[in-house]
């Protein structure tokens, strides 16, 4: 079951809604082994959405949705994402956004042993924060800078383990001990300059600046774990096109 719906007012703002309900499914690929797979629970979702009018100097767009399972170990999630953008004059504009994806009792695959013949689930808090800032300017219509700067934390902190069977379902598994907890970083900035120096003749110069940080040590401050991906070793590079 599907519903998907929006209204336009008289001053372009755009409002709509959504909903879906999923009923339960066998997940081949959760398990991450050929031939095994993973009875996920039924689902309902909804959310709802707006949007300004983006012919103005200043545009935003916010998007809320939630996901409750039933029966199934009382897992909920939800999904929050907020951009705005604010062109400031016709050559040069800047834009914001940010995505915060919250996971409760997260049901998901966390170990395998190197036969493939035991297979663990973990019971866990998810938490995924992306912010984006993007630039653009324009010199003529034939020449212009983009800059995209992004910075991705996800956390996977486990809570309880269990194992998976092949019919699909998990039995408590009290004595698994590994460190399986997950704490990645990833901050990219990329820059682009383009030329157009005839007609369908381009010249791209590109910088990527790449710098990665992962850990089995859930951070739970995102600024603490900012700092540490800004202390981590980088990797740039510069290519002609």
């Amino acid at each position: 079951f599907n519903f998907n719906g929006h209204v336009q007012t008289k001053k372009l703002l755009w409002f709509g809604s959504f909903w879906n309900y999923s009923p339960y499914q066998n997940d081949f690929y959760e398990p991450r082994v050929t031939g095994w797979f993973f009875r996920r629970g039924s689902s309902l979702s909804g959310g709802a959405w707006v949007e300004t009018n983006y012919a103005k100097k200043y545009s935003v767009y916010f998007e809320g949705s939630a996901r409750k399972f039933f029966n199934f170990y009382d897992q909920t999630a939800w999904d929050l994402f907020f951009n705005q953008n604010y062109r400031f004059t016709n050559k040069f504009s800047l834009s914001y956004r940010i995505a915060y994806q919250p996971r409760f009792n997260n049901m998901g695959y966390t170990w395998k042993d190197p036969t493939q013949t035991e297979i663990i689930f973990g019971k866990r808090k998810v938490k995924t924060v992306e912010n984006i800032l993007s630039a653009k300017y324009n010199f003529t219509n034939m020449m212009g800078i983009n800059l995209r700067i992004r910075h991705y934390y996800s956390s996977v902190d486990n809570k309880e383990f269990y194992t998976l069977h092949q019919d699909g379902l998990l039995i408590s598994n009290p004595s698994f001990n590994k460190d399986v907890d997950q704490n990645a970083n990833y901050f990219n900035v990329d820059m682009v300059y383009t030329w157009q120096f005839a007609p369908g003749s381009f010249l791209n110069v590109v910088w990527k600046n790449a710098v990665q940080d992962y850990s089995n040590v859930v951070e739970e401050s995102y600024f603490k774990n900012f700092g540490n991906t800004m202390e981590a070793d980088q990797n740039n590079n510069i290519s002609l096109k």
